[in-house]
């Protein structure tokens, strides 16, 4: 990656223009893109669910995988199993780093990740900490295998 500063006084006092320039819109542009737009919002180290009869905070480091089934949202995390309803997509902007979607229906912290193992018609499955299982599609092994370095 090579990154250059050009000074512009034409640019509007406290704007900032990026400019990406790159063969192709891969993975890594995407990423990147996404880095950037969260660059500067106030961050926080949890997320606030709200049940049926009460509002829960999940700290990130905790939550170890996140499914969908139609709009029912289920965190497991490493001390309860937290159910509400939401979309995955929405959820999932709102997650840093550490989280990547494995499939349709979930995300998994990849801190907690401890194997991936062949399963039933071509498909993955990400063993978790904690005993816990997700399915990885085919889809989205290829962008699990670049977070993982391989």
């Amino acid at each position: 990656m090579k990154i250059n500063f050009q000074r512009d006084p034409s640019v509007v006092e406290g704007e900032i223009q990026v400019e990406i320039r790159a063969q192709e819109d891969d993975g890594i542009v995407k990423n990147l893109i996404k880095y950037l737009e969260k660059f500067g919002e106030k961050s926080r180290n949890l997320i606030p669910v709200k049940t049926t009869d009460r509002i829960v905070t999940i700290k990130y480091n905790n939550l170890i995988k996140i499914e969908v089934q139609a709009t029912n949202l289920t965190y497991y995390t490493a001390n309860e199993i937290v159910k509400t309803t939401g979309r995955l997509y929405q959820v999932l902007e709102s997650l840093d780093d550490d989280f990547i979607q494995v499939s349709r229906h979930s995300v998994i912290n990849l801190n907690y990740l401890e194997s991936i193992e062949g399963g039933f018609a071509g498909n993955m499955i990400a063993i978790l900490s904690d005993g816990l299982k997700a399915d990885v599609s085919r889809r989205y092994l290829p962008q699990l295998e670049r977070e993982l370095g391989l």
